[in-house]
């Protein structure tokens, strides 16, 4: 009985990131060399605006150059900037201290703070797992729910003592980006 809804659920999985999009992408390689080319996204069967990230930070990343599909090791790829099928504008890139091995999100991108997010697949059910670390200069500072994230966020915004209201009115159970993007803004302000 247990295999059975095992393999359903598998199956289930499997079909619904089973439609794929191509959307337009600039890519900026390493050697600063940009190009404007296709980066096919897995999408959700059930939900056709919704992309899988794992396609763009996988351990090789898989281009549509003039009608060819190029795989590229994450290293050689400084960024990839793109607008997804939902209209978020989205930038992936290189980043050696979160990962040597795939590209990660940059969700903000500050003067004094960065907002990474990496995205990995689970190795028993191939769900994508989701990490958020904040990086100020050399401090990296994880957000997840073993963390005391509002002690956390004090503690790397302890310049600016005013910003403890807006850190302590975020729930961090259900984080909305933009609650975050805008408490770091006023940080970097």
């Amino acid at each position: 009985m247990m295999k059975n809804l095992l393999a359903l659920f598998l199956f289930v999985y499997s079909i619904s990131f089973a439609q794929k999009s191509q959307i337009e992408s600039k890519v900026t390689f390493s050697d600063n060399r940009t190009v404007d080319a296709k980066i096919p996204f897995i999408t959700n069967l059930f939900d056709s605006n919704q992309i899988d990230e794992i396609t763009i930070s996988d351990r090789k990343v898989k281009i549509l150059e003039n009608g060819q599909t190029i795989k590229y090791q994450p290293s050689e790829i400084q960024k990839i900037e793109f607008v997804d099928l939902k209209g978020k504008p989205r930038v992936f890139i290189y980043f050696p201290l979160e990962s040597t091995k795939t590209l990660v999100e940059l969700v903000y991108d500050g003067r004094k703070i960065k907002w990474l997010k990496a995205y990995r697949r689970h190795g028993y059910d191939g769900s994508t797992l989701t990490s958020d670390v904040l990086y100020k200069g050399d401090i990296r500072q994880p957000l997840s729910l073993f963390v005391n994230n509002r002690k956390k966020l004090k503690e790397l915004t302890a310049d600016k003592p005013e910003l403890e209201p807006l850190i302590e009115n975020i729930n961090y159970n259900r984080l909305k980006e933009q609650d975050l993007i805008d408490l770091l803004k006023r940080y970097d302000e």
